[in-house]
């Protein structure tokens, strides 16, 4: 299993939270957590069969930007929106 870090911008909460998941792929991790919590998270961050454009994604730290690649068990996922604005 892996730990998502979920941050609340994407899951409409009001705080960062964790959970465990299985799989062995970035895309199975959201598929499974789909299957358990709803499409929510899935949907903010895969379009098209890929990561949406201004998702990023890092496995232990790791930029990602193939949903088949591998998690190793223990790992921690976490789901970063890119931040922008001001002037």
């Amino acid at each position: 299993m892996a730990t998502i870090k979920l941050p609340a911008v994407l899951v409409g909460g009001s705080a960062t939270s964790e959970v465990d998941v299985a799989g062995d792929t970035v895309r199975e991790l959201f598929e499974n957590h789909a299957d358990e919590h709803g499409s929510e998270l899935k949907d903010s961050v895969i379009e098209g069969g890929e990561i949406k454009e201004f998702i990023n994604v890092y496995v232990d730290g790791t930029p990602i930007d193939d949903l088949d690649a591998d998690v190793p068990d223990g790992a921690q996922v976490r789901v970063i929106p890119a931040a922008s604005g001001g002037r």
